[in-house]
């Protein structure tokens, strides 16, 4: 066992050989055999300890049962309080998820520090755990491929070992540790797994935690493959800080909702959301959101915009040459209108100075605005210019105007009003251009 086990540490170390370990003990039976192996295959290493305060008495008899392996092993120890219901009330979180975050924020600051890796001692019967588990609640395949061997600076050299052959080692070799009765409750769903699912389990299957690792190995590798494709499609684009799916491309692929899911995941868009995303394809305008970001079906693609307050304003004097605003920003000139020629784009508003009246303000649009586009008479909604110029739902709120006076000038990179246009008893034109941030 001390064999595959220093094995497992040099593959996951890689080039990393001469790192610190930071060995993760709580004192029960798989951290503190992790400590012995390490010991045994003479690998330098300290071991960090977190009290959680939640077992009162018997969670400081952990923190001293680790102080003195530390000492009989001859490392130091690292041991750090952390007062869990009180940051767990505060965040609204349960206790395990606070423990689980002061632990990991605890550990990356000691993977700095030290410039080490953290190991844990999970094993194989965790990963059996956890894919039974993101089962029973429904998952994508992410979900399926157990827990990481290496995650950035956290290792777990034990996952191949299941939690009777660590017994086993343990009972072989004397070996003595703290025992959590809470491990042995059938409080929570892993409880259930552990001590209820996994038995009845291994009566159909004797090995089934160890096809159990198989199989999340074979997920992961899956997983790796589909995501890799899905990336060489090129179906995510970022623009303007919205991000743009190829709707058509996608509506063409098998499998659509899970490679939309994919795409989506980091936006916090749950499975069922995309299958109704998936249905509304054909719903030009239609709208979903997710806690931070909306997403718009427009004609080609699905849309995604960041959610976000803006009701900022900017002034312009007579005299600025340029004004920064979101992602863009304005070059301002103020021209002799002899020899001056009119280019048709729609990033660049040519004004004749005289009718303006300074300083000029660029804002959002809101409803209820109105203006008399260039070329027409009379006034028209902004609202309804904007659905007349089919501009998705959710990048209608990122539109913003110039106006002098009370007056719209310009619908920045739409249109300008046929109030302050260009004409040939101009004198000076006010020249204003878009140019997007990098």
């Amino acid at each position: 066992m001390v064999e595959r086990f220093n094995n497992e540490i040099i593959r996951l170390l890689g080039e990393d050989q001469s790192k610190l370990l930071i060995l993760a003990v709580s004192g029960g039976m798989d951290s503190v055999v992790m400590a012995k192996l390490c010991a045994s295959a003479k690998r330098e290493f300290i071991i960090a300890h977190c009290n959680f305060q939640l077992r009162g008495e018997e969670s400081d008899l952990d923190e001293e049962f680790v102080l003195q392996l530390g000492k009989h092993l001859g490392v130091s120890v690292k041991t750090k309080k952390f007062r869990t219901k009180e940051f767990a009330t505060k965040r609204g979180i349960s206790i395990q998820m606070a423990a689980r975050q002061m632990r990991y924020e605890w550990f990356l600051n000691l993977t700095h520090e030290n410039k080490a890796f953290i190991a844990m001692a999970h094993h194989g019967n965790d990963v059996a755990e956890t894919l039974l588990f993101n089962l029973t609640k429904g998952t994508g395949i992410a979900g399926l491929h157990g827990i990481p061997d290496k995650d950035d600076n956290i290792i777990r050299p034990m996952l191949w070992a299941t939690r009777a052959e660590i017994e086993d080692y343990a009972v072989k070799n004397n070996i003595t540790w703290r025992e959590d009765e809470s491990n042995k409750s059938e409080k929570y769903m892993r409880g259930i797994i552990r001590h209820k699912v996994i038995p009845q389990l291994e009566r159909v299957n004797p090995a089934f935690v160890h096809a159990a690792q198989r199989d999340a190995a074979r997920f992961k590798q899956v997983e790796n493959f589909m995501n890799f494709s899905i990336d060489q499609l090129g179906l995510k684009t970022v623009k303007n800080e919205h991000v743009y799916i190829d709707k058509v491309v996608l509506s063409k692929l098998p499998g659509r909702s899970a490679v939309l899911y994919y795409l989506l995941q980091e936006y916090r868009f749950n499975f069922d959301q995309i299958e109704a995303i998936i249905l509304a394809f054909k719903s030009i305008g239609a709208i979903f959101n997710s806690d931070e970001w909306t997403l718009n079906i427009d004609r080609k693609h699905l849309i995604l915009s960041a959610k976000k307050e803006n009701n900022t304003e900017w002034l312009i004097a007579s005299d600025d040459v340029m004004i920064n605003f979101a992602n863009h920003h304005l070059l301002i000139s103020n021209v002799e209108a002899n020899g001056y020629k009119i280019v048709e784009d729609a990033n660049i508003g040519a004004f004749d100075l005289e009718s303006l009246k300074f300083p000029l303000v660029v804002r959002n649009w809101r409803q209820g605005d109105y203006f008399t586009p260039l070329g027409m008479q009379g006034k028209k909604k902004v609202s309804d210019f904007l659905i007349d110029n089919k501009v998705p739902v959710n990048l209608k709120k990122d539109v913003k105007v110039l106006v002098s006076g009370e007056v719209i000038m310009w619908i920045i990179g739409q249109r300008i009003s046929e109030n302050f246009k260009v004409t040939e008893s101009s004198r000076r034109i006010f020249e204003v251009k878009i140019e997007f941030n990098n």
